[in-house]
């Protein structure tokens, strides 16, 4: 009898850590998080936001859609440390600009279309994959940025501080770099238009 008590409690501890919440919003093109998130999302599917993590993390978790935009944010306090299996799986159509801000790490998958904005303002990691003709990205912080899978014809990149972004640009790079980061660029671009301040470096990836 005791075997079957901690068993059903073991078993109830870790469906509270899978819970998968789905969350009905108006259409949507762009989106912006604000806080520690670990987030998923695809672009060329169904519109669709999964918010998974125990009851109490679903709560604190808030999703608003204004002006077309995709709002995360946490309501309150929260503790700025996110825990294994707290993740927001984001799918949709289409999407033409992103921002980051905080210590939180995000996954693009399959960005495509004329221009594609990316915004990134913190210490934590963002990595975009797809094809666009035109991104625009702007970084500021101590974290990392990889969109070197993220294949563009033309990229103008305005980056801030001691982190590292890696670019992709077959076409035209217009590069500004302001602290100590690096920037690699990948692609092989048919014109590079860089300027550096401070002691960051612009250069060609491995």
């Amino acid at each position: 009898m005791r075997r079957l008590m901690i068993l059903t409690a073991l078993l109830c501890a870790g469906s509270a850590h899978a819970i998968e919440q789905n969350r009905n919003l108006a259409p949507f093109s762009a989106i912006s998080s604000k806080g520690p998130f670990a987030i998923n999302i695809e672009v060329g599917k169904k519109q669709s936001v999964t918010v998974s993590g125990n009851e109490n993390y679903q709560s604190m978790v808030a999703t608003e859609v204004v002006n077309g935009e995709l709002l995360l944010f946490y309501k309150g306090k929260h503790n700025n440390k996110n825990i294994h299996g707290e993740t927001i799986t984001i799918t949709v159509p289409a999407l033409q600009k992103y921002q980051q801000e905080g210590a939180g790490e995000t996954t693009l998958r399959n960005l495509s279309g004329e221009r594609v904005d990316l915004s990134y303002r913190g210490a934590g990691r963002l990595v975009a994959q797809g094809k666009v003709k035109l991104l625009r990205l702007k970084a500021q912080g101590v974290g990392e940025v990889d969109t070197k899978a993220l294949l563009a014809e033309n990229a103008d990149v305005n980056f801030e501080g001691v982190g590292a972004v890696k670019i992709y640009a077959s076409g035209t790079l217009n590069a500004v770099v302001r602290g100590m980061g690096s920037l690699n660029y990948y692609g092989n671009p048919k014109t590079l238009n860089k300027s550096v301040q401070g002691m960051g470096e612009v250069k060609a990836g491995d």
